[in-house]
């Protein structure tokens, strides 16, 4: 793909001194005169205490989340499975520690740059590098809602992929320097109050939506009388020979003494438990998508799934990612998506389960997601709830291989065990836990719709001004 755009020498900006041609996209320099023409405007960097790119942690297999380009979309700084440092590491990078307040922002193509959230947690958490932190001063004129629904607004965005540098011949990746010359307009005290009430009734929906995420799983636990488990992690154990020959798994992690626990403790529930199974006995398939060779992902009319997009309960068909109709039809034919499918995250984020809904009619996955239809009699809900849930969880951790990238081979997917239980005790807990999951989704979809709101407010509150 090339571009080609006509410009005088002397229009040249300052202070940028650039020279290929996306920077001069015709979209792009309107998107930057717009904002020059707004009545206050200030530099990014102006406006910050802190405004840094992250550094590049030795990450561990557990401990304090690191939060990586894939965990930043608009709505949540927190999707997927973050990377994790350990408490020497966080301490030795105290100074890229995160702060209830925060905007971080994506700086790489891999994941989108410019796809910036508000931080919402006190809980410890540090950036990696393909992430940059704009930490407004206690003074600042602007809100971090306000800013926040700039960015993602479409002059916000089209100025930061304007400023982005790369291509075809490299990684795009946004520069702090330029991100810190970047022209904010000052919205009006009151028209920043009506941004930060959007955000506000993002927060709440955001929350009704999660509280009922959790009654889900409670129903699962609940109605198969779990009792609370002792998770809790031992430097030093044993296995014996046998255990170990049988299980055909060398690795130390498998044998973790949690495990053990766990399965003991769903064998000792009796009623309504009455064993456990592979799953592969609930399959009438599994299988996993790839990506076609030497394929540009921007281009094509199919949805292209990834990892990224899969969550507990939870499918993002907002993806970029693109593959063609010939892909689609041919070599993946196999993966192509319909409503009632279950997708199961094996790679990277491994374990998040989501039972497809109002799935679009041009769909497919790649390498990273296992594509499950169950036989009948197997409540979708049910078998999703059992994989999410807090036992679930354990079980993939325990039968996926590998380490900082953890991987759920399809073999090991067909291994996880499943509880055998009557079908009427099943129905029902999957019944309640689709309704649940159907409600939080509404409030999902309807907190969507608030930012989809508030980016077009954020638009037109600049156009409104500009033109007085």
């Amino acid at each position: 793909m090339a571009f080609v755009s006509e410009i005088s020498s002397l229009q040249l900006p300052r202070p940028y001194f650039r020279l290929d041609a996306e920077y001069f996209l015709p979209d792009r320099i309107a998107a930057g005169d717009l904002i020059k023409s707004y009545p206050r405007t200030a530099e990014l960097r102006s406006l910050c205490s802190k405004l840094t790119q992250g550094p590049n942690p030795i990450f561990a297999e557990a401990g304090i989340p690191s939060l990586n380009g894939k965990n930043i979309y608009f709505g949540s700084a927190s999707s997927g499975e973050p990377n994790f440092v350990s408490q020497d590491e966080f301490n030795r990078l105290n100074s890229y520690s995160l702060q209830r307040g925060d905007i971080v922002i994506t700086l790489k193509h891999a994941t989108k740059i410019g796809r910036a959230w508000i931080i919402e947690t006190d809980e410890p958490l540090i950036f990696s590098r393909n992430v940059g932190i704009i930490r407004l001063r206690v003074d600042s004129p602007l809100s971090a809602p306000a800013l926040l629904f700039y960015l993602w607004s479409e002059p916000g965005q089209k100025i930061l992929d304007r400023i982005a540098t790369g291509g075809t011949t490299g990684q795009i990746t946004l520069s702090m320097a330029y991100l810190g010359k970047m022209l904010v307009p000052i919205f009006p005290e009151g028209d920043q109050r009506e941004l930060d009430r959007f955000y506000s009734i993002y927060r709440s929906l955001e929350a009704e939506s999660s509280a009922l995420r959790q009654r889900a799983d409670r129903v699962l636990a609940d109605g198969l009388g779990i009792p609370e488990i002792d998770l809790r992690e031992e430097i030093g154990y044993e296995a014996r020979m046998s255990v170990v020959a049988a299980s055909r798994r060398w690795d130390a992690e498998f044998f973790k003494p949690k495990y053990a626990r766990l399965l003991e403790a769903l064998k000792q529930t009796g009623e309504p438990i009455a064993g456990l199974v592979a799953s592969a006995s609930l399959f009438t398939l599994l299988t996993n998508g790839h990506t076609p060779l030497r394929h540009d992902l921007e281009v094509g009319d199919v949805l292209f799934l990834t990892a990224e997009h899969v969550s507990d309960f939870h499918c993002d068909f907002t993806t970029d990612k693109r593959i063609l109709l010939r892909h689609h039809l041919g070599e993946l034919a196999r993966t192509a998506l319909h409503d009632g499918d279950v997708l199961l995250t094996i790679k990277g984020k491994i374990g998040n389960c989501v039972v497809l809904r109002n799935c679009p009619p041009l769909a497919n996955i790649n390498q990273d997601v296992a594509l499950i239809k169950l036989k009948p009699g197997i409540h979708p809900y049910f078998f999703a709830a059992w994989v999410n849930s807090t036992i679930g969880k354990q079980l993939t951790q325990k039968y996926s291989t590998g380490g900082i990238n953890p991987f759920l081979g399809l073999g090991n997917v067909a291994r996880l065990p499943f509880p055998l239980i009557d079908i009427a005790t099943q129905m029902r807990i999957g019944e309640r836990v689709r309704e649940l999951i159907e409600q939080s989704q509404s409030k999902a979809n309807e907190a969507v719709r608030v930012l989809e709101e508030a980016q077009d407010v954020a638009r037109e509150l600049i156009l409104r001004d500009v033109q007085q």
